[in-house]
């Protein structure tokens, strides 16, 4: 059984076979200057027992460290490769680095892949940690990929050629805004359209949108990648596939 639940921004509680997964986990009510837009439908303080925390990759809206003091130190905490000495510093947590393509697999039998992504993850001038990752998240019986932050490019299909065999990707979650302007952000985000072809190339069998809605880091209007996405996925007959959810909400496959 898969159930994801969107919290906000790129902060999705994932549970897979038992297995409960916290990705770039953000309760903050600002990031920087960035005031967080909506309400937390989700109280971090009754999280459930976590197997494992995702971070994609530095910049402060992904990797929040006051958001930490919500989650036990005994839980693992996959970062990309050449972020966890940073990390470390801040969190008691056991912090495993991840390089592109490269798994772990956890005692209780939990995988973790860390799969390639078009981003640049710096936290401070002069750019440091600019690694990023996404990350495939398998059981025996399902598996669950998390984009992170990334722009369209052919690592989707990449990870399709790769995560191709049984079991297959069961959902997808995808960023889906900070597009705007495009000559600015297409070098680092995907638009919708971006996002339902990058969706379409890892073969999952659904989608569900992150990474909207909640910080306003572009040109675009709050509420406008959602819009566009769904116009978009009815008009490609891809609406039973694609699960659009509010912050609290959760989508079970």
């Amino acid at each position: 059984m898969i159930a994801i639940t969107y919290i906000g921004h790129a902060t999705t509680l994932i549970e897979i076979d038992g297995f409960n997964i916290l990705t770039d986990p953000n309760f903050s009510k600002r990031v920087l200057l960035l005031k967080r837009h909506g309400a937390i439908n989700f109280d971090p303080g009754k999280l459930p027992e976590l197997s494992a925390v995702l971070i994609s990759h530095a910049h402060h809206d992904h990797l929040d460290i006051n958001s930490f003091r919500y989650i036990k130190g005994s839980v693992p905490v996959f970062v990309p490769k050449g972020l966890g000495h940073f990390v470390g510093k801040f969190i008691r947590n056991p912090v495993i680095e991840l390089k592109h393509w490269g798994g772990h697999t956890l005692p209780n039998g939990l995988d973790i892949t860390a799969t390639d992504a078009k981003h640049i993850g710096f936290r401070w001038l002069p750019i440091r940690f600019r690694n990023t990752n996404g990350y495939v998240i398998s059981t025996k019986n399902a598996r669950v990929f998390f984009a992170g932050d990334t722009r369209y490019g052919s690592h989707f299909k990449e990870i399709a050629r790769i995560f191709g065999e049984q079991p297959p990707i069961d959902v997808a979650l995808m960023p889906i805004g900070g597009y705007s302007p495009k000559w600015l952000m297409q070098g680092f985000h995907m638009n919708p359209n971006e996002a339902l072809e990058a969706f379409l190339d890892t073969g999952a069998r659904h989608m569900v949108p992150i990474h909207f809605g909640t910080f306003r880091l572009s040109a675009e209007k709050l509420k406008e990648p959602v819009e566009s996405l769904s116009r978009l996925a009815i008009e490609r007959e891809l609406g039973e596939r694609v699960h659009i959810l509010n912050s609290g909400e959760t989508f079970k496959s």
